[in-house]
C-alpha cells in the first residue's frame, strides 16, 4: 500500500506488536490447553472412580453366582438393572460382540468407532470423534464398563473458568502494544533527527549539532555524532585548505602543468600552462594544447607507457623569434597503480637559452681577451725595442739630406705606434671590469648558475647533491662574477668526470676559519667536489697558471679567471686532488649580514 511507509518507527513497532501477539496468544493457548487437560484429567480420575466401584458391585454378584446363590444370568440381569438405577447418563457395558447397556452410545456408533479400537486390557481412555470414552475391563464375564464424556462441553467450562485470564491477556495486549508505540517512537525520534541533519549536512550544513539530554546509548550516539561532525568539519576544512593550497601553489607555478586522460583528453591546465600556450599561434586541430610538439609527446607516452624529457627547438609563423620549450611527460597513476591518464609539465626556457648562449659568447671573449692580453705583452716588448732603434736611426739619419729615408722612418714610427694604441686597447679589453659590491644571498647565485648548466649536467647525467645550510648565506661580492666563477668551477668539474658522475657542493659558515679580534666575521666556504679523474700533485701547482691545462680541448684559462675573480672580491680559494679519486675547490668569503639577491 502506497500509503503506509514503512519507517524505522514502524520496523521498530510491528516486530514488538508481534512479539507481544505471539506471547499473549502463545501464553493464552498454554493455559487453554492445560486446563483442558487439567480438567479432562479430572474427570477421568472421577468416572475411573465409579467404574472401579461398579467393579466391586459386579464382584460381589460374580462370588455369589460361584457359591450357586444366583445364576450367571440372573447375575447380569440385575448388574444392568443396576447401571440403569445408579448409572450415569453416559454410562455403557459392552460384551465381546455386542452392546448389552449404553445411554450415551449407539449400536451402530459401538460398530463403527469403539468396537474397531484397540483397548488396553486394564483399561483407559480413548478419542472417539468429538468424544472421550473412559472404560474399564470386567474379566470374569468379559465385560468392557465405560462413560462418554463430549469434548465439547469441556472446552465450554474451560473457557468459562479462564475468561477473566483472556481479558487479562487482551489488555495485556493493549498496553504492550500502547507501550510500543511509545518505545518505538523513543527510539525512532532521536534517529529521525539524526536522519534530518545528515540531511542538511548533505546541504552543506557542517556546522551541524544535535542537543539531547538523554545519557542512555542514544544520547551517547547523539554525542558521538556532534563528535563526528566536528572531525568532519576540521577534515574538510583541511581538506579544502590543502586544496586551495595545491591550487595556488599550481597557480603561482611557473612551470606549465598539464593533465590528460587515458584517451589524451585534456583534464586541467594550471595558468602557467594556458599562458606560455597562448603565446603561441592557434592550431585548429587542436584548441587547448596548440604545440603539435607537446601533444605529440603526450601521445607518445600514452602508446608506450615511458617517461619522456624533451627539448622542443620552435620555429613557426606568428613567432617573433626561435622559441623553446624543456618539456617532460609521466604516466599520471591512481592509488591501484592503473593508468589514468599523463602530466605533462614544461617551461619556456627561451630566455635561459638566450643567457646559455650569452654566456658561451662571454667565455669565447674571455678567452680570447686573455690570448690578446698575453699576446700583446709579448708583442708590446718588441715593438718597443724596434721603436727606440728606429729612434736612434733616424737622429743618425738626419745630418744626411736624404728625404726618403726620413720620410720612411717617420711612417714606420707611426705604424708601430698605431700597434701600440691597438695593443692597449686589447690589453683594456682583457682586463677584467671593477667588482660593483653587494650583498648576495650565496645559495641563489648558485641555483641561477645549475640552472644555467642544466643542459650539460643532463647530457652527461650527472648526479648533483646539494648540502645547503637552513639560514641565509650571504656575502659582499659582486654577483655577476660570483655567477661566473661558480660556471667555470661546474663547467671543469664536469668535465673531468665520466657520464653519471656525482658533483657535490657544499654551502656552509666555518666558525674555525674566522679571523682574530671582534671585528673579523666568520667564512661562508663554498665547496665544489667531483669524482672525476683528479690531478697529480704537480698538476695543482699550475692550475691557475694562463693556459695551463690538463683538458687537451681546454683553453687553460678558465681557473686562472676564477682565481683572479675571487681574488678580486677578497675570496680566496683552496684546492684538494687526487689521481684517480676526484677534486675538489673550496672557495671562502667572509660571512656578511643583510639580505642578499
Amino acid at each position: 500500500m502506497k500509503w503506509f511507509r514503512f519507517d524505522i518507527e514502524n520496523k521498530i513497532l510491528i516486530p514488538f506488536m508481534i512479539l507481544f501477539i505471539l506471547a499473549i496468544v502463545t501464553l493464552g493457548s498454554v493455559s487453554y490447553w492445560t486446563g483442558y487437560q487439567m480438567l479432562l484429567r479430572n474427570e477421568t480420575d472421577h468416572l475411573q472412580k465409579h467404574l472401579q466401584s461398579f467393579s466391586v458391585y459386579l464382584n460381589e454378584l460374580n462370588a455369589k453366582v460361584e457359591t450357586g446363590e444366583l445364576a450367571l444370568e440372573e447375575a447380569k440381569g440385575k448388574a444392568i438393572a443396576f447401571y440403569y438405577l445408579n448409572g450415569s447418563e453416559n454410562g455403557f457395558i459392552m460384551a465381546e460382540d455386542r452392546l448389552l447397556a449404553s445411554l450415551f452410545i449407539t449400536e451402530e456408533e459401538w460398530i463403527s468407532t469403539f468396537a474397531q479400537e484397540e483397548k488396553s486390557d486394564a483399561g483407559g481412555s480413548m478419542k472417539v470423534g468429538n468424544s472421550v470414552l473412559v472404560y474399564r475391563k470386567y474379566p470374569p464375564w468379559n465385560w468392557t464398563l465405560g462413560y462418554g464424556m463430549n469434548r465439547q462441553l469441556f472446552s465450554e467450562t474451560v473457557l468459562e473458568s479462564q475468561k477473566y485470564i483472556i481479558l487479562l491477556a487482551i489488555v495485556s495486549l493493549v498496553v504492550s502494544m500502547q507501550a510500543a508505540i511509545l518505545v518505538a517512537y523513543h527510539i525512532s525520534n532521536p534517529v529521525r533527527q539524526l536522519v534530518d541533519a545528515f540531511s542538511r549536512i548533505g546541504r552543506d550544513h557542517m556546522s551541524e549539532k544535535i542537543s539531547f539530554s538523554r545519557k542512555d546509548e542514544i544520547g551517547q550516539l547523539a554525542e558521538a555524532f556532534n563528535e563526528m561532525m566536528e572531525r568532519l568539519r576540521l577534515s574538510t576544512t583541511k581538506l579544502l585548505d590543502m586544496t586551495r593550497f595545491n591550487e595556488d601553489i599550481l597557480r603561482s607555478i611557473t612551470t606549465g602543468i598539464i593533465t590528460t586522460d587515458a584517451d589524451g583528453k585534456v583534464l586541467s591546465a594550471n595558468p602557467a600552462a594556458k599562458e606560455i600556450l597562448n603565446t603561441f599561434p592557434k592550431d585548429p586541430e587542436d584548441d587547448l594544447i596548440n604545440v603539435k610538439e607537446i601533444r605529440h609527446q603526450i601521445n607518445t607516452t600514452l602508446s608506450r607507457g615511458k617517461c619522456l624529457n624533451r627539448l622542443h627547438t620552435l620555429e613557426k609563423e606568428g613567432l617573433a623569434e626561435k622559441r623553446y620549450l624543456d618539456s617532460m611527460t609521466s604516466q599520471l597513476k591512481n592509488e591501484k597503480e592503473e593508468v589514468i591518464g599523463v602530466i605533462c609539465s614544461f617551461r619556456d626556457i627561451t630566455e635561459r637559452k638566450r643567457i646559455e648562449n650569452n654566456m658561451e659568447l662571454l667565455d669565447r671573449l674571455s678567452s680570447i681577451g686573455q690570448l690578446a692580453a698575453g699576446m700583446a705583452h709579448e708583442i708590446r716588448n718588441p715593438l718597443a725595442g724596434m721603436k727606440t732603434s728606429l729612434q736612434v736611426l733616424q737622429r743618425r739619419s738626419q745630418s744626411t739630406e736624404n728625404e726618403t729615408s726620413h720620410r720612411l722612418f717617420q711612417s714606420t714610427l707611426y705604424e708601430i705606434d698605431r700597434i701600440d694604441s691597438l695593443i692597449t686597447e686589447l690589453l683594456n679589453f682583457a682586463r677584467p671590469r671593477k667588482p660593483t659590491y653587494e650583498i648576495v644571498d650565496v645559495s641563489k647565485v648558485l641555483y641561477r648558475t645549475l640552472e644555467l648548466q642544466r643542459k650539460s649536467i643532463e647530457e652527461k647525467k650527472v648526479h648533483v647533491e646539494m648540502n645547503l645550510t637552513d639560514s641565509m648565506l650571504c656575502i659582499l661580492a659582486d654577483s655577476h662574477q660570483l655567477e661566473q666563477i661558480f660556471l667555470n668551477l661546474m663547467i671543469n668539474a664536469i668535465n673531468a668526470m665520466k657520464r653519471e658522475g656525482t658533483l657535490t657542493i657544499n654551502i656552509f659558515s666555518d666558525q674555525k676559519k674566522k679571523g682574530i679580534g671582534a671585528d673579523n666575521p666568520s667564512q661562508v666556504v663554498i665547496e665544489f667536489k667531483d669524482n672525476g679523474k683528479g690531478m697529480k700533485a704537480d698538476e695543482i701547482e699550475k692550475i691557475f697558471l694562463p693556459f695551463y691545462t690538463t683538458d687537451p680541448q681546454g683553453t687553460g684559462l678558465g681557473l686562472s679567471v676564477v682565481h683572479e675573480l675571487v681574488k678580486e672580491n677578497n675570496g680566496k680559494i683552496e684546492v684538494n686532488s687526487k689521481e684517480g679519486e676526484g677534486s675538489c675547490f673550496r672557495i671562502l668569503f667572509p660571512e656578511a649580514s643583510g639580505e642578499g639577491g
